[in-house]
């Protein structure tokens, strides 16, 4: 006897009841106690795949084999996960049918449909009679030849359900509206390319804490719900004018908008009547005239901007941390009581001409903040960089970085005061550079010698030069290992390396 067997049935109930029903199978060897405990596990996950030869029957003949079994056992069943992939004639409904029903006769809590089917027509209402369903979970499903026969009075309500998600299903406004109107209760609304509705009202849902909608083109949605807190909308941005009215979100907590154009002071209002919001997330969202601010939210802490142009302001005076990420330094103003950041990381990525002016713009955006945790340069080639007119170009002080990531592409030598440049923009605790061992070389032996020279060679005074600098790479297991002087050029590097320099100042 194993250790294993002095378990309890009930204790091992518990054990399966985090794991999958192809986990809990391999369990099942283990004693007649765990496979006996396994009949009775209460998720079930199937996934029938198409193949050459159409729907593969001995899979199918394997859930029927299980349902049936749960059927005439009764066994309890909480989670319940479909999911088929069968690109021919829909045969399979009747069976699909009978899967869906005797887990509903089961008491299923948690059901998940996911059919890539010609329209497969799941009975909605017939689910939410029975008042027992928290989670539903529906991906290409088609929910319109049920409400043909279904009219509002019939529709009973469903104050059981909490999650409600819908990917890819066909339904239409009004088919939404009643399908709203029976879940007042949800607290957590998922609705993703939906292609026939063409208006989405979300209103009178007393307990959504939150929402995520992915717009399909054309589709106008309005949201009025007091007790929302996260919002995550994605739009279509060749929509021309905006397509989301948000009213009465007081209670907001955490805004996501991505691929979508706003009108001007959108985002302005949304932020003066949400008091709560604490988190914002702005991925390729602009205005016609390209410019907007961040202005005046005493509750903002968390911010990220990625292919966002049009920004040129944040006043957030209880900011703590802000991610940028983008093609070029942005233009922006950070007022002086939201420079004193936890967290502030930029990524700048497919950069295209770097010289002595790209850097004095990167040293200037830099010395808004007090500090930066990570700045991350991504390009494939430099040209070469005059010092001096690089060091009357601005007289901010040089800004402190804790990370300064460097990607390179370019297999050529190293331009002339590249990594002369890269220090004079910003003064880094660790240089992190990923490129061809030839660049490798190229900024070893520049960083040897800008630390072992009598003149400051970045035209900075002596005390502004670092002290001590030791090289680090990462090893199969992405782990640091210190390099000792000179024995970076002896190892057997491959095409691309990862290698580290830490800088003292």
């Amino acid at each position: 006897m194993t250790s294993m067997d002095v378990l309890s049935e009930c204790v091992i109930h518990k054990i399966l009841s985090y794991l999958s029903f192809q986990e809990a199978a391999k369990l099942s060897l283990v004693s007649k106690t765990w496979l006996q405990a396994w009949l009775t596990h209460p998720n079930l996950e199937f996934t029938l795949l198409s193949s050459k030869h159409g729907y593969n029957i001995h899979d199918r003949k394997i859930v029927d084999q299980v349902m049936e079994r749960y059927r005439q056992t009764k066994v309890p069943i909480e989670k319940f996960h479909l999911s088929v992939t069968i690109f021919a004639h829909p045969f399979a409904f009747p069976q699909m049918d009978k899967w869906l029903d005797i887990a509903l006769q089961n008491g299923v809590k948690d059901l998940s449909c996911e059919v890539s089917l010609p329209s497969y027509p799941f009975p909605i209402f017939t689910f939410l009679a029975p008042k027992s369903l928290r989670e539903l979970v529906l991906s290409g499903c088609n929910l319109m030849d049920h409400s043909l026969f279904i009219t509002t009075t019939q529709v009973a309500s469903c104050h059981s359900l909490r999650k409600l998600s819908l990917t890819e299903v066909g339904l239409d406004d009004n088919m939404l509206r009643d399908l709203l109107n029976c879940c007042p209760l949800i607290d957590d609304l998922i609705i993703e390319h939906c292609r026939l509705l063409t208006k989405i009202e979300l209103r009178n849902l007393q307990n959504i804490k939150s929402v995520s909608i992915s717009c399909c083109r054309n589709q106008s949605v309005t949201i009025q719900t007091p007790t929302l807190q996260h919002l995550s909308y994605f739009g279509c941005f060749r929509d021309e004018s905006p397509v989301l009215d948000i009213v009465q979100c007081r209670n907001l907590k955490c805004l996501q908008l991505t691929d979508m154009r706003i009108s001007e002071g959108f985002l302005q209002r949304l932020i003066s009547t949400s008091q709560f919001l604490e988190s914002l997330t702005l991925d390729n969202v602009s205005t016609r005239l390209e410019r907007f601010k961040i202005c005046g939210s005493q509750s903002l802490k968390f911010f990220a901007i990625s292919n966002c142009k049009g920004l040129r302001e944040i006043n957030a005076p209880n900011l703590v941390s802000l991610e940028y990420d983008g093609d070029q330094i942005p233009e922006l103003k950070i007022a002086k009581r939201s420079r004193q950041l936890k967290k502030s990381e930029i990524y700048l990525d497919s950069l295209k001409i770097l010289n002595a002016e790209w850097f004095g713009e990167l040293r200037k955006f830099l010395s808004k903040s007090s500090s930066w945790s990570l700045v991350s340069l991504s390009f494939e080639e430099c040209s070469e960089i005059n010092m001096k007119d690089l060091v009357l170009h601005h007289k901010v002080a040089t800004p402190k970085v804790n990370d300064l990531v460097v990607c390179i592409e370019s297999s050529d030598k190293c331009p002339t005061l590249l990594v002369d440049a890269l220090l004079w923009s910003c003064h880094p605790k660790r240089l992190i550079l990923k490129s061809s061992i030839e660049m490798i070389y190229c900024f070893m032996d520049r960083l040897m010698y800008m630390k072992n020279s009598r003149h400051s060679t970045c035209h900075e005074s002596k005390r502004r030069k670092y002290s001590q600098l030791k090289v680090y790479k990462f090893d199969s297991e992405h782990q640091c290992v210190e390099l000792e002087n000179g024995e970076l050029a002896m190892r057997d590097l491959t095409e691309t390396e990862t290698v580290s320099f830490e800088l003292y100042w």
